[in-house]
């Protein structure tokens, strides 16, 4: 460990996104609120914004001797290739790196990447500062580190009970005005894709418990911070950088009912002339919540629906009864609030039943957007993966290689997962028939030609315009 652990660069990877858009790296503004917190010199760097060509110069402007590096599943081939070059030309900087990749597999980190000396486990804001205050790392919780040739998994961190304890996520640090809204229309007079949008965190964790996701393992369970202090901060970032629109990063804004109600009549009682919008389950939403939401300026819900049929939900531990999702949808359309229904195509045992299930649901309730992920994504620490490990389907392996994610195809094949999601994005029912959803959709087949003779010839020969995310099958 250096000598003087207390000038620290904090990286968001270059090209480290699920999609188009990315949002300003709350998790790092945070550990960096923290740090500033206890008077350690700290920077934050948003590769994703600035590039690949902007990280060896911030390191020769700001002469870091820490670098902590996110490293989100997806983004892990990038977070790692980010110390792989850091190392080589800085040998002598520690290099941690956390996030939920390191978290589920901090182990296999360090055991096949030297240029990685240190992993975070859990929540990270303590983690760093024990860090930077020169604990041991034995006596650091939640660290993963080398020692005499072997490697020690220190015990998990408690969570952070009290997230008021946290200060407010470290805005100062990043350019505000180069982070937008992720919409692209107008509400109430206001031009959304013209607007910057601010991510804040009312809390950390989720009660659902579904099979493809790891969230309960990262977060543990459901908190949330205090009304009062959530509208502080949304009140300082709109006085000090004239923010009016804000994105609630939670995965399940309104568990508590009464505290998200306290909050949204908050902002009320300063008079904020904001917008924001939020994500929940169907079953976190009432009349009394949506009445308090469109009085404060919510101006859009997505829900993650899923699927709309019975059998699925039950094999992703999903117990959320489709009439309740349906009404749930009904009703906030009648508050003026737009929606998205968050529909996965591709879940373990779909099939065209299922998919006509999802579409009868989507045609009943109309939701403002349909947000459609093609395939089931696998990620590690999940029940999906341990079940797609039984079926030799994917091994731990996997997350050496270059490859992005992979899609769960033991069930439906690429083919058919593009002429489900198709179906679901037009809202048109599929036939019993195979052949004669693959004549409807017959552009598919001749894009699997395609991909088959990439894979024969080498994707190498063939020219691409644009960049993508490798993705295996």
């Amino acid at each position: 460990m250096p000598d003087n652990p207390n000038r620290v660069l904090l990286i968001n990877p270059p090209e480290g996104t699920l999609g188009r858009l990315t949002s300003a790296p709350l998790g790092l503004m945070y550990i960096a609120a923290v740090l500033q917190e206890n008077g350690v010199s700290v920077r934050i760097l948003d590769a994703f914004l600035e590039g690949w060509g902007s990280i060896f110069p911030k390191i020769e402007e700001f002469q870091p001797n820490i670098i902590g590096i996110t490293c989100p599943t997806y983004a892990r081939v990038q977070a790692i290739k980010v110390a792989e070059e850091i190392k080589k030309k800085y040998p002598g900087i520690l290099i941690i790196m956390g996030g939920n990749h390191p978290t589920l597999m901090g182990r296999q980190l360090l055991e096949n990447y030297a240029f990685i000396d240190l992993v975070g486990m859990g929540e990270g804001e303590y983690i760093f500062l024990d860090l930077c205050k020169g604990l041991a790392y034995e006596d650091i919780p939640g660290l993963g580190f080398r020692k005499d040739n072997s490697i020690t998994i220190n015990a998990r961190r408690p969570n952070i009970e009290n997230l008021d304890a946290l200060p407010f996520a470290a805005w100062n640090l990043v350019e505000p005005k180069r982070y937008g809204t992720h919409s692209n229309f107008i509400f109430n007079g206001i031009d959304l894709g013209n607007e910057i949008g601010a991510d804040i965190s009312f809390s950390r964790g989720c009660i659902g418990r579904c099979n493809f996701c790891s969230n309960n393992i990262m977060w543990k369970k459901w908190r949330h911070r205090s009304p009062g202090k959530v509208v502080d901060e949304i009140e300082h970032l709109n006085r000090q950088y004239g923010i009016r629109c804000f994105q609630f990063n939670d995965d399940c804004f309104s568990v508590d009912k009464k505290a998200a109600i306290e909050l949204c009549h908050e902002i009320n009682r300063r008079g904020l002339k904001i917008l924001f919008c939020i994500v929940t389950r169907t079953d976190c939403i009432d009349r009394e919540l949506l009445q308090a939401l469109k009085s404060a300026g919510c101006y859009m819900i997505s829900f993650g629906i899923e699927t709309a049929s019975v059998r699925l939900l039950k094999i992703m531990h999903k117990p959320i009864n489709i009439e309740v999702s349906l009404n749930a949808i009904k009703l906030v359309h009648s508050y003026g609030i737009k929606t998205v229904a968050l529909i996965i195509a591709g879940c373990v045992g779909e099939d065209y039943r299922s998919i006509n299930e999802t579409i009868d649901f989507l045609k009943r309730t109309n939701p403002s957007f349909v947000d459609v992920a093609n395939g089931l994504r696998i990620f590690p620490g999940t029940e999906l993966f341990e079940t797609a490990k039984k079926q030799k389907f994917i091994d731990e392996d996997f997350w050496l290689t270059d490859y992005n994610w992979k899609v769960y195809t033991k069930e439906c094949s690429r083919l058919k997962l593009n002429i489900f999601t198709a179906a679901i994005q037009q809202k048109r029912e599929l036939s019993g028939f195979y052949l004669i959803n693959l004549i409807r959709y017959h552009k598919f087949v001749t894009k699997e030609i395609g991909f088959f003779f990439k894979r024969i010839i080498g994707e190498e020969n063939f020219k691409s315009k644009k960049k993508k995310p490798k993705v295996a099958y």
